[in-house]
């Protein structure tokens, strides 16, 4: 029976059936990402412009580990199975990879703290002006906000499954071990967890409900697009002509306009069937 999901990511990961490992490695991830969000709440109160680029910051930190990764995957292949064999990805994980979560949770709500008074007090007191006014009623900016997040995460895992072992660049070291994962997403847009970052970046900002914190879902949004072009050409490095193929036959992120009423149909059915 083929493995896939956290059996898969446990074949590759051990230390992770040891559950003071799997604790320590939680706590760490934890910690990290609060400090990150309260280092984000204290510079907020100060400055938003120095917010803005603290945010910046932490967006570009998240992509960095999955970026490096992909970009140099031949020589990492090579260079970590050779020395670490059945390890090699445990390896890469505690290297890079553990960083990536606590940076990534951080960049995706840390916009929340900026939101705008209503039911519950603010986190951070805003400075009056355009940027931080409410843009919409609350009973708009709440609903609205949250629809743009359920769907961001029904597009980040399109194959309706616990695909851990893929999010987590698994097959990169591996790919002879490889899945693929087929949806009929997978058929209309390229990159459905990447859309699926969009927006839910941009349903933060919108909860938020006001233009500053709109504003910084651009710095999530935009190391987001990057890593699509990063990873097409280690995908077209990986599997040649077929993926080429299929980069011409099918868009990255935006439907082709004759499979916007399949693709909204997918995302209120949930229709996520294999091929």
């Amino acid at each position: 029976m083929e493995k896939k999901g956290m059996d898969a990511f446990l074949e590759y990961v051990p230390a992770f059936r040891k559950k003071h490992i799997l604790l320590l490695t939680l706590l760490f991830q934890f910690s990290l990402f609060v400090v990150l969000m309260l280092g984000f709440w204290w510079i907020a109160s100060k400055s938003l412009f120095y917010a803005g680029i603290y945010h910046l910051v932490i967006s570009i930190l998240m992509i960095l580990p999955f970026s490096y990764i992909t970009i140099n995957a031949e020589e990492i292949r090579k260079t970590y199975r050779e020395k670490f064999g059945k390890l090699a990805y445990q390896k890469l994980y505690y290297r890079y990879i553990i960083y990536e979560n606590p940076l990534g949770n951080a960049s995706r709500y840390c916009r929340i703290l900026l939101k705008t008074d209503y039911f519950l007090p603010a986190f951070v007191t805003l400075p009056s002006s355009f940027l931080t006014s409410s843009l919409l009623p609350y009973y708009v900016a709440i609903p609205t906000g949250l629809l743009l997040f359920v769907i961001g995460w029904m597009l980040w895992n399109p194959s309706r499954e616990f695909n851990i072992d893929h999010h987590m660049y698994v097959y990169t070291v591996f790919p002879e071990d490889g899945r693929i994962i087929q949806s009929e997403m997978y058929d209309i847009i390229r990159h459905p967890k990447y859309l699926g970052e969009c927006f839910l970046a941009l349903g933060v900002g919108v909860f938020a409900n006001n233009m500053v914190a709109i504003i910084f879902s651009l710095f999530h949004i935009i190391p987001t697009l990057l890593l699509v072009i990063i990873e097409d050409k280690e995908l077209e490095r990986r599997f040649g002509e077929s993926f080429i193929d299929y980069k011409k036959r099918v868009p990255a992120l935006i439907p082709r306009y004759g499979n916007w009423k399949k693709f909204v149909k997918l995302l209120i059915t949930s229709r996520f069937g294999k091929k």
